[in-house]
């Protein structure tokens, strides 16, 4: 995962994801991100933007509309 995509989020419903870079929000979507699918993004969502930077395992560094993420719950390790 690249330094900076440290913030787990859930996709509240099926979401679609942009390849990585700017001004590409306006071409069809890559992909789909299906609901309860984690994304990783580098800040938390704010109700300014409507698209932000993510790490998507499998697919890598996606351009994600932020409206339809949830916190991801913490995780409990045995340390």
């Amino acid at each position: 995962m690249p330094e900076g995509y440290y913030l787990p989020y859930i996709s509240a419903f099926d979401e679609p994801y942009w390849p990585y870079g700017f001004g590409q929000i306006s071409k069809p979507p890559a992909g789909t991100i299906p609901k309860g699918s984690v994304v990783h993004l580098q800040r938390p969502p704010d109700k300014i933007g409507t698209h932000q930077s993510g790490y998507l395992y499998g697919v890598g560094r996606v351009i994600v509309k932020i409206g339809n993420f949830q916190p991801a719950p913490a995780e409990i390790t045995n340390s």
